[in-house]
Parts: C-alpha cells; sequence; structure tokens
C-alpha cells in the first residue's frame, strides 16, 4: 500500500523546491530570503505552516548585535577625542597647554580624552602655565587608540568585535550600544529530494498548462463548500457625509445655482460687517470667534469706498464711531454668508451680480461650541442667495421648500430675528423618530446690507448646517456619529443617494 503524502499549499511546495534548487538546508530567515529571493516575511508564514507537518523545523533564538551610537559614529567620523589630544601633545613637544587644548578639543571632549588615556598623560605646571603632558612613551597610548577605533570600524561593519576588552571600554563610553534581536532559523527535517517525493501540492483549480505538462496528476485538488459564505468586498468611495455633500451639490445646480467659494480665513468687514452686524456685538468675541495669530488687514484703494459705505450705514444705524481696524481684523469664518457678502459687494467677479441673480457655497466654519449631539466647533455650511426686480419673500419660501423637496425632507417654518435679514424666519425638518430638527435660518437681506454693498434690488438669503442636514436625511440622532473613526460603523451605515 502507497505511502499516503502530506498536502502542502502552492506556496509551500514551491518554497520547499527553491530549497532543493538552491541547496539551503538550514540558516536563518535573513539568510533564507537572500539565497532563495523570497521575503522574509513570506518565508516565516510559510514555515511555520511546514513546521506543523513536521517537514521543517524553526528555532527562535535571542542574539546580541552591537551598533554605533551618534557619539560612536561621531568619534568615528571625526576620530577619538583622545587621538586629538595626543594631536597636540605632539604638536607641543609633548606637553601641550591646558587653555590651548581646551579651545582644540572643547571641554567635553578634552575631558573624555583625559579619561581614555588615564594613566598615559597627567596635567602638571610648568612656570605657572598649566599643561598636559605624557608620562611615558605615546606607543601605548596609539596602541589603545588603534584597538578601539578597530572595534569601532567592526561594529559599523556588521562583523563580531574581536576585542571583548576594548568592546566593554566602548560600551562604557556608550559609544557602541548592545541590542537583543530574536532571531529566527529553519532547518529541512530531511534529504530535499526525499521531502518533495512525500508532498503533493494542494490547488483550487486546474489550468491548460497543467493539463498540457501533466502536473495535473501531482496536484491535490481543494474541496470546496459550496454552503460557505462569498468574503465580504468593501470597495473604495467616498465617506457617507462628502456623497451627501456631493449630492446636495447637485441638487443646487439643478436648481440653476451657481457655487462660488471664499477663504477659510475672513476678515471681519465680511463676516460681520457688510452683515449690518455691530462691532460691539457679543458673536466677534474671543469667546465665540477663533482669531488666528495674523496681522490685521488694511484696506486698500478699491475697497476704500466700500469702508466709506459701511462706515456710514454702521454710524447711522447703530449710532457708534465704526473702526477700520476692528473690521480688517482676521477670524475663521463663523459663517457661509462671508462668502456670499463678498459676492455682493463684488469681490468675486469684479462687480455686483446682475440680475436675475443665483449662487451658493459649500464650506468648513468655526465656531468656540462644545461638541454634542447638534453643535460641533468645526462643521459644513450651506449659504444661498438669489434676487431681482420684484423678488419677495414668498420667493424665498418657495425656493427653500423646493429644496426640502429635491432632499426628501419635511419642513416647517418660524418667524425668527437675524441681524442682517428682515424679515427672517427659521427652517426646521422632522427626524424619522418624530423630533423636529433646526435647520436653517432664512430672509430678504437688509436694505443696510443692500446699501453697503452696492445692490439696487431685493436678495433672499439662507444657511443651514450640512451636518444637521444629513443627520434629518439619514436619521443619525447625534451629528457626531457622522465623523465616527470606527470603521465597522463607517462600514455598516446604510446610504440612501
Amino acid at each position: 500500500m502507497a505511502e499516503p503524502r502530506i498536502v502542502v499549499s502552492d506556496g509551500e511546495y514551491r518554497l520547499l523546491k527553491k530549497m532543493k534548487e538552491k541547496g539551503f538546508r538550514e540558516g536563518t530567515v535573513k539568510e533564507a530570503a537572500r539565497i532563495l529571493g523570497v521575503p522574509e516575511s513570506t518565508i516565516e508564514s510559510l514555515a511555520s505552516l511546514l513546521s506543523s507537518k513536521n517537514l521543517l523545523s524553526v528555532e527562535t533564538r535571542s542574539v546580541k548585535r552591537y551598533r554605533l551610537t551618534e557619539r560612536g559614529e561621531e568619534a568615528l567620523r571625526r576620530g577619538l577625542p583622545e587621538e586629538e589630544l595626543l594631536a597636540v601633545i605632539e604638536e607641543h613637544g609633548g606637553a601641550a597647554p591646558v587653555e590651548e587644548a581646551s579651545r582644540r578639543l572643547g571641554g567635553q571632549r578634552l575631558a573624555a580624552a583625559m579619561r581614555g588615556l588615564a594613566g598615559l598623560v597627567r596635567v602638571s605646571s610648568r612656570d605657572g602655565v598649566k599643561v598636559v603632558e605624557a608620562t611615558g612613551d605615546l606607543g601605548e597610548a596609539r596602541r589603545r587608540i588603534e584597538r578601539l577605533k578597530r572595534v569601532l570600524a567592526e561594529v559599523a561593519g556588521g562583523k563580531e568585535p574581536s576585542d571583548r576588552e576594548a568592546l566593554a571600554e566602548l560600551l562604557k563610553r556608550r559609544l557602541v550600544a548592545e541590542e537583543e534581536l530574536r532571531e529566527k532559523r529553519i532547518r529541512l527535517l530531511g534529504d530535499p529530494e526525499s521531502i518533495l517525493s512525500h508532498v503533493v501540492a494542494s490547488t483550487g483549480r486546474i489550468t491548460s498548462s497543467m493539463l498540457a505538462d501533466g502536473s495535473w496528476s501531482r496536484v491535490h485538488l481543494a474541496r470546496y463548500d459550496v454552503r460557505a459564505e462569498p468574503p465580504r468586498v468593501y470597495p473604495a468611495r467616498l465617506h457617507f457625509l462628502q456623497e451627501f455633500i456631493e449630492e446636495i451639490r447637485d441638487i443646487m445646480k439643478e436648481m440653476g445655482f451657481t457655487e462660488v467659494k471664499g477663504p477659510l480665513v475672513e476678515v471681519e468687514l465680511f463676516n460681520f460687517d457688510l452683515l449690518f452686524q455691530p462691532q460691539d456685538h457679543p458673536a466677534r468675541e474671543i469667546h465665540d470667534t477663533l482669531r488666528p495669530k495674523l496681522p490685521p488687514v488694511s484696506f486698500e484703494e478699491k475697497l476704500a469706498d466700500m469702508a466709506r459705505r459701511v462706515r456710514r450705514v454702521h454710524e447711522r444705524g447703530w449710532g457708534y464711531k465704526w473702526s477700520a481696524e476692528a473690521a480688517g481684523r482676521r477670524v475663521m469664518r463663523s459663517q457661509m454668508t462671508s462668502v456670499s457678502a463678498r459676492l455682493i459687494s463684488g469681490m468675486i467677479y469684479g462687480e455686483p451680480p446682475a440680475e436675475p441673480m443665483r449662487f451658493f457655497s459649500i464650506g468648513r466654519v468655526f465656531r468656540r461650541d462644545p461638541a454634542d449631539a447638534r453643535h460641533l466647533p468645526e462643521f459644513h455650511q450651506l449659504d444661498g442667495v438669489e434676487g431681482w426686480s420684484g423678488y419677495t419673500f414668498r420667493d424665498l419660501l418657495g425656493t427653500l421648500k423646493e429644496f426640502a423637496e429635491r432632499v426628501g425632507l419635511e419642513v416647517k417654518f418660524k418667524p425668527a430675528y437675524f441681524p442682517f435679514t428682515e424679515p427672517s424666519v427659521e427652517g426646521y425638518a422632522r427626524l424619522p423618530d418624530g423630533r423636529w430638527i433646526e435647520l436653517f435660518g432664512a430672509g430678504l437681506f437688509r436694505p443696510e446690507v443692500l446699501e453697503m454693498a452696492g445692490l439696487d434690488y431685493p436678495v433672499g438669503a439662507w444657511g443651514m448646517g450640512i451636518e444637521r442636514l444629513a443627520a434629518a436625511y439619514y436619521g443619525v440622532p447625534d451629528i457626531r456619529k457622522l465623523y465616527t473613526r470606527d470603521v465597522s460603523e463607517i462600514k455598516a451605515f446604510r446610504v440612501r443617494l
């Protein structure tokens, strides 16, 4: 009766075959990788499998290795401190002034050199001057230096140090460091030819080449479990929040709006002043607004007319002395309406937009809000503006209602107050659990805002938090879940685009 063969994987079989071809019987994993041309990680993995089949042994042992420290590398490159000191002593005829030696070597290297040449040099006084002098023949000092340098070179070259006494000195001086490494050795448990004759490679399919050369008869076909589940495949895709933002961008464009963009670091003129927010408003304080450490902007000539209009409107409407310096301070934009302010004042296209006007912007905004289920210190905001002669509040509500229907949300409106719109409303969306969440603020720009911007027709504006909109859209009760870093949660998140 034929002796049963040992079934091995295709990778295991190829490794055994390579070991036979290259004549490798025993050695470290690193040596095997170099000789066989196979990555170390592959050899370690396959060796472990072959070991379980008693075809190969794997032995792990600890070995000591030595390496140069930074100081050791410097000593090999520049020379040992005692070499320099010896050169200085020889230049001065066997006795060098301490002051000169210290200047040439530096205080720390001079001290190290004196320790390295202990018993061979000394400090004495000659004619009131302290000198470093040799106590005898300098040949012994040179031989000591050469021994240390030879071991330094051996360690640098990855060789085993030949002088244990010199090695101990270098370890003590921290020019060489000792490391303990775990090294794996593998060894075939038998003759390679005999082992290959007792194994059969396992495969999941028979190829045309195997049929052609007859090797199909020497392989073992793996059994298939038809009840086994196929592997889960997670193809690359955008994050679901980014996908949602792209969906909102598409909806706005389908409704006839054009996207505009603005800077993350804004000046208060566009973030607050053009929106008719007084300069002493609490929202401008440091506890609400993030301020980068950047110098304020001084308005250039092209902004002079706008600055005069802003000054006139603020001082007339709020009754205080408006400051151009305060308007030029830098802030991290706290609302995307700052981009709309740039747009209507002509800072994006060079002049205020002609009617009919329909623009939107999507981007990140920053506030000093504590993170909770409904607030984040950094989030995305959608801002939209539209207007033309005869534009009314009813037109604005109709646009917002159409947007909500396209997103698939039920909304309701409630009267509200905002510094730069009148009349104003807040919009609320219903969550799947029946709760209503505040979604956006909207209204018609006040006459003061239009005057400062230089527009002569009515304009409607609205702003909404993308994260709150996404939470309502996806049915997520806590907007922090939209930024989860738990991979399992991200994979399990169900989207409905």
